[in-house]
């Protein structure tokens, strides 16, 4: 009988590495023990070998996480202390930090988050790395809940952030929802590959500039609601960074990512996200204040940008009557939600639906003049203008529609704008002709309203003599209909879509379905 190799034959350093593998920073205590209780030789490998215990995890107890630091001997280690359970059984962040303190000089790499509420517990690490400089570091990554970025009132003051030339090895630098300090000159940073800093209290733009030059290999870049004043004479040079493949822009000034637009040069760029509020401007205002002719070396990324990913989403919504979100974002995941991993995300605050229009039109013309038209998923929230769905049909496939009426006012309901445009065609052809989804989802439904939907159902799908003689393209046959949950009279609506549109999927969307698709 053939006789296969035993796993007792395996080099030291391939079952050390495979081990390696099998830890989970979140069980590491549970997977070591696993592995010990295999055999004798595996738990003298695990017990004996400082490799396997490098990753200092704050999930373990207090105890076993000085177990893990005395068996790691003098090897550099990793320190984790995820957001997560409260009530859980891992020690607090205060008792985490105090247990590891004496070993910051051993540390690679520095990972930690927490509640907003517990933020303040930074001072301590950034005051423990004041005291003991880790000059191993390459990661230091700090992050705080959400309930800060929803503008929750904070008591403690600022943590400074200690002077980066005391990590001359670090490579990233990400300070995400924790509100600190930065010191003049503190951040000197040389060949960092990411850098994210997100409700700091202060950059300067200078500095910025600085760690910019001096990291020619910069990979990410991102800077959100954190104040920077930008330098009162332009940047003498371009910042060429070729390796550069994300760029996050989130709620910063407009002044401030117009120059950083106009200095930094990405023509490798494939990710780019970026959100502004555009208070008080004309309508052409993405295109007078962000995007000019400073800006045009960014062009070609744009234009690449929008032919990619397998999602298109625009998403328009009235915000108070006065205001609306221009959210587009390109992606390849169905169910996206972050904007962490979109290709393209734009949300722009605007104050008029000219000031959308113009947005579209600047957007469009990034697109060649031979380029077929981008296929999109439309969701108009509250906004009920024609016009606006009529130039995103003139320069967009609409292959999607998910429509939420705006709010019926008082009295009598006037006849939807979007729905008469729909069911009537023009001398050209029917509005969005490349329609195969439509989704309708009213806050406030009425009778008349879902008769109105029907109606443009009848005119625009159902059968009729006259178009066996037209010469009128009609419009692509509607593949699925999804139905809101607040409907005056589901039962009826639902059978008489489906009477309209036999071929089709209809169907009505769960109630905590937040999808529009």
């Amino acid at each position: 009988m053939e006789q296969h190799p035993s796993i007792r034959g395996l080099p030291l350093e391939l079952l050390l590495t495979i081990f390696q593998w099998s830890l989970d920073i979140t069980t590491l205590q549970k997977d070591r023990c696993r592995l010990s209780l295999v055999c004798r030789h595996w738990r003298d490998i695990v017990q004996k070998s400082a490799c396997l215990w490098t990753d200092i995890s704050g999930h373990d107890s207090i105890s076993y996480i000085e177990l893990s630091l005395v068996k790691s001997a003098d090897l550099p280690i990793d320190l984790h202390y995820l957001l997560g359970n409260p009530y859980d059984g891992r020690p607090p962040l205060r008792s985490y930090l105090n247990a590891v303190r004496k070993h910051f000089s051993r540390c690679c790499s520095i990972s930690l988050a927490t509640e907003t509420r517990f933020a303040s517990m930074f001072s301590e690490l950034f005051d423990g790395l004041q005291a003991t400089p880790a000059s191993r570091l390459e990661i230091l990554v700090v992050k705080a809940g959400r309930s800060q970025r929803l503008g929750r009132r904070l008591t403690f003051s600022l943590p400074k952030l200690p002077g980066m030339t005391a990590f001359p090895k670090l490579r990233r630098l990400e300070i995400d929802g924790v509100p600190c300090e930065i010191p003049p000159l503190s951040l000197q940073l040389n060949n960092v590959r990411s850098l994210n800093l997100v409700d700091v209290a202060n950059v300067e733009a200078d500095q910025l500039l600085d760690v910019l030059r001096n990291s020619p290999r910069l990979e990410w870049l991102g800077l959100g609601r954190s104040p920077v004043a930008c330098p009162s004479q332009p940047a003498l040079a371009p910042i060429h960074l070729p390796y550069l493949l994300a760029l996050h822009l989130i709620f910063m000034p407009i002044s401030v990512s117009h120059f950083l637009l106009s200095t930094i040069r990405a023509p490798n760029c494939s990710q780019l996200v970026m959100s502004s509020e555009f208070p008080e401007f004309p309508d052409d205002v993405v295109r007078a204040n962000l995007f000019t002719s400073e800006t045009k070396h960014f062009s070609p990324v744009l234009q690449k940008l929008l032919t990619r990913g397998i999602y298109k989403d625009v998403h328009i919504m009235d915000i108070s009557h006065e205001s609306a979100d221009f959210l587009l974002q390109f992606h390849d995941e169905e169910d996206y939600k972050s904007v962490n991993w979109g290709i393209l995300d734009l949300e722009f605050r605007l104050e008029s639906v000219g000031q959308v229009m113009e947005t579209v039109d600047w957007l469009a013309g990034y697109m060649e003049r031979d380029m077929p038209k981008i296929p999109i998923r439309l969701f108009m929230d509250g906004i009920g203008e024609a016009r606006l769905l009529d130039v995103m049909d003139l320069h967009m496939a609409i292959t999607h529609l998910a429509f939420r009426p705006p709010r019926a006012p008082f009295g009598a309901p006037r006849p939807s704008p979007i729905f008469v445009r729909m069911a009537q065609p023009t001398g050209s052809g029917w509005a969005l002709p490349d329609l195969e989804g439509f989704t309708y989802d009213p806050e406030d439904s009425s009778e008349t309203r879902d008769e109105e939907m029907l109606d443009m159902l009848r005119s625009r799908y159902g059968s009729s003599p006259d178009d066996s003689n037209s010469d009128r393209v009609l419009p692509r046959p509607l593949r699925k209909l999804r139905l809101g949950t607040f409907l005056t009279d589901e039962l009826h609506l639902l059978g008489e879509a489906e009477k309209i549109l036999p071929q089709a999927e209809v169907f009505q969307m769960e109630t905590y379905d937040d999808s529009m698709w």
